[in-house]
């Protein structure tokens, strides 16, 4: 059997002149394979110059083809589409109301039969085309819409609403009478502690007011405390006062707990008490405030942290005014307020004064 010749399998490019007979020499052999065919010469078909080699090249499919890629499939929102064609329906109830009214012109009446019509084949496509192709899974070519996973909390975010939260149960109260000499003893500063708000309410009541009922208010406010902590050694004499005091503080059962003790410490016996902050988020309140007294000079302001938001809001009066106005300025607190460092705030923290209201407040007069 005489061997089928490979020439006969290379198809021709560019023709041989108008002749039906088949390329002469191996003319694809660009690797030299195959050497013991004849040049490219010999053959009756011309030399392809450079430009069109460079064609030859661009458009071989056979050369890098590129790999498939697939279009991702279409995902369709089903409750919100749902919920569109629910939407729908009603106007399109509103619509047939309108068509059977006697007022209502020709024009309008095929304008709007064209638009029930177009709703009706929305309706069925819906229906019997896509939702079922949905429900069928990938096969039926379309995916329901995927839930978005819940995004990532922010670092520190967590620890410091954890910190707030906290903070919001507990409150420290300043310059307490604890007596005329200093006292490291916690037993007996707990009992001068009762005495001295007292004394407190009984001279904030006067001879003309009720003595008794405002010691038992402020009894009252006291039973509110679970647990009670002396920030210090021992008490320490107050300047310009005749009595020694220190920072104490206090712990509540909830939020409302402390703000009841707050107000009623407040109007019984003038002492004052406010959220416990960690001194880092005090550093960055007192800057704010700074910043708001600056632009309402010849007004009263006070700061309050907003722990749901994570914020500090700000509000301000006229002297002896009737009610406090909410500030339009506002400040974020940063959720890696915690990690920084005490002076990363301008301005220098200090204790706050009387708090007007349920969060921690500063208030200058």
């Amino acid at each position: 059997m005489k061997p089928i010749p490979l020439s006969a399998f290379i198809p021709p490019v560019t023709g041989t002149g108008g002749r039906a007979n088949s390329v002469f020499a191996n003319s694809f052999d660009t690797n030299n394979l195959f050497p013991h065919q004849r040049p490219r010469l010999n053959s009756s078909k011309r030399r392809r110059d450079d430009d069109e080699m460079d064609l030859d090249n661009r458009f071989d499919l056979t050369r890098d083809y590129p790999p498939l890629i697939f279009p991702e499939k279409q995902s369709v929102d089903t409750d919100a589409v749902s919920a569109l064609m629910v939407d729908a329906a009603e106007a399109a109830s509103g619509i047939r109301e309108k068509l059977e009214s006697p007022n209502t012109g020709e024009d309008v009446k095929e304008v709007a039969m064209f638009g029930l019509r177009m709703f009706d084949l929305l309706s069925c496509m819906w229906e019997r085309v896509v939702r079922p192709a949905v429900a069928s899974g990938p096969q039926g070519g379309l995916s329901a819409k995927a839930p978005k996973p819940p995004p990532k909390p922010d670092a520190g975010r967590k620890e410091l609403m954890d910190v707030l939260l906290k903070s919001e149960k507990t409150a420290i109260l300043y310059d307490t009478n604890l007596g005329n000499v200093p006292i490291a003893n916690r037993q007996k500063l707990n009992h001068a502690l009762s005495a001295g708000l007292r004394e407190a309410a009984v001279a904030r009541a006067g001879p003309d007011g009720d003595a008794s009922e405002a010691v038992r208010v402020t009894d009252d406010a006291l039973s509110l405390v679970n647990d009670m902590a002396f920030m210090g050694q021992a008490s320490r004499p107050v300047k310009d006062k005749s009595y020694c005091s220190m920072p104490i503080r206090l712990e509540f059962e909830d939020k409302g707990a402390r703000i009841h003790f707050e107000r009623t410490i407040r109007a019984q016996c003038g002492a004052r008490a406010t959220m416990s902050l960690p001194p880092i988020i005090r550093e960055a309140q007192t800057k704010f405030y700074n910043e708001i007294k600056n632009r309402y000079a010849n007004e009263i302001v006070m700061v309050r942290v907003e722990v749901e938001r994570l914020r500090f809001i700000a509000f301000h009066k006229v002297d002896k005014g009737p009610k406090w106005l909410p500030c339009l300025e506002t400040e974020p607190i940063p959720n890696d307020i915690l990690s920084r460092e005490l002076g990363s705030f301008s301005g220098v923290a200090a204790a706050p004064a009387v708090n007007a209201g349920g969060g921690a407040a500063m208030v200058t007069d």
